[in-house]
């Protein structure tokens, strides 16, 4: 990946990193779709940056077929490395 198409995925809108911060931040590596809430990010614009995420390889999506939920599990990519560090530096 080159560093435009990162930093456009990554950092291409402020619900991205708020997501992205959420999920450092969350106590398990394991969510749902619809976990994350409101105040973070938007129904309507969930599915679409989650996908960004598996995409960059910082997630990795589970779709059980006798369940309706979607599940994600954080990855050990190195992206997650700088929102650690932007958690760092931002208030909760």
């Amino acid at each position: 990946m080159n560093v435009d198409e990162v930093g456009k995925a990554l950092f291409g809108r402020p619900c991205r990193l708020a997501l992205a911060l959420w999920i450092v931040r969350h106590d398990k590596p394991r969510f749902y779709q619809s976990e994350p809430p409101r105040e973070v990010i938007l129904p309507g614009d969930l599915a679409k940056e989650l996908g960004r995420l598996v995409r960059l390889g910082m997630l990795e999506e589970e779709r059980p077929d006798d369940v309706r939920r979607v599940y994600y599990d954080r990855t050990d990519s190195p992206l997650w490395k700088i929102i650690e560090a932007a958690a760092d530096v931002i208030d909760p």
